[in-house]
């Protein structure tokens, strides 16, 4: 079974003069109607539970992952989104973030999901690690390390505790103040204009679900302000692209976030209630990727 042809697919001059294919799922297509209702449908049925969601071995499998789920392993084509932080984060890591830009360039075989609500979050928050003011912030936690530095022989134990936090604060949030950050971060956008798949999922018709959803504590992002659906959107557009996108020769989904929040995971052990929504979708396995296994992996494939 190929792809279906209801993805708008056009041409245009981006990146450096190139002329790239730019692919877009939207639910706005009157041409391809039907296909768009019965997809549409689809998800609103599933996550608003007008239908039952049989999550109950999933949460079984959960329970025992170590024991009861195997390490995914890809051998075939599978499918790859991502959320913003880790498209973002997804080139940083020296030569392991470029294997991983390589990889989606070059070697991964099957569809790479980009969430339309990712494409915004990016804008509205990521990029503001690369404006004028990072300048300040690195400079803000440059002199609180300074001051830092003298805790720990002066308070012992407690004070090099102290210290010891300053410092690991300072590391991981060096890749958004690093002014070299920008330039890896549009090689990464470069790839996501050449390969990725973007979806969207009508936001009206889903924003009452969103709400239901966060007031029953049901994954991803109930763990968020009211009133903050960012993440629902983000799963909601990803299971859409990914099923928009399923071919015969995909042997699994893959989601990479970094959001290690109990409403996506628990010790790296995904909701069962995610598992089980992207099994019903796609009927296929559904698995959580950090951004350092996912690099890890595209290492692998590199050498």
């Amino acid at each position: 079974m190929g792809r279906r042809a209801d993805r708008r697919v056009w041409s245009r001059p981006r990146l450096r003069g190139s002329r790239t294919l730019v692919r877009e799922v939207t639910a706005h297509q009157p041409a391809q109607k039907s296909f768009v209702n019965v997809d549409i449908e689809r998800l609103l049925t599933l996550l608003d539970r007008r239908e039952s969601l049989n999550s109950l071995q999933e949460l079984y499998e959960a329970l025992d992952a170590r024991n009861r789920v195997d390490a995914f392993v890809p051998t075939l084509a599978f499918t790859l989104g991502f959320d913003t932080n880790a498209a973002f984060r997804l080139g940083l890591n020296g030569s392991r973030g470029t294997d991983a830009v390589d990889y989606l360039r070059a070697r991964h075989k099957g569809p790479l999901i980009l969430p339309g609500q990712v494409l915004q979050e990016i804008w509205n928050n990521s990029l503001e690690g690369l404006d004028p003011k990072a300048k300040r912030i690195a400079k803000a936690l440059e002199a609180l390390k300074s001051e830092a530095s003298g805790i720990g022989q002066q308070l012992g134990a407690t004070g090099e505790a102290a210290e010891d936090a300053v410092r690991k604060l300072v590391e991981s949030h060096s890749d958004w103040i690093d002014p070299s950050a920008r330039a890896t971060f549009e090689r990464t956008l470069e790839v996501f204009v050449e390969k990725a798949t973007v979806a969207h999922v009508p936001r009206s018709a889903f924003h009452q679900i969103a709400q239901s959803r966060h007031d029953t504590k049901t994954p991803p992002g109930f763990r968020d302000p009211a009133g903050n659906n960012g993440d629902f959107f983000v799963w909601a557009d990803f299971l859409l692209g990914a099923l928009r996108t399923l071919t015969m020769d995909v042997e699994a989904v893959v989601f990479v976030t970094n959001d290690t929040k109990k409403d996506w995971s628990r010790n790296g052990v995904p909701h069962p209630i995610l598992v089980a929504e992207a099994r019903a979708i796609v009927n296929r396995p559904f698995h959580l990727w950090t951004v350092e296994r996912f690099q890890e992996f595209a290492a692998s494939q590199m050498t």
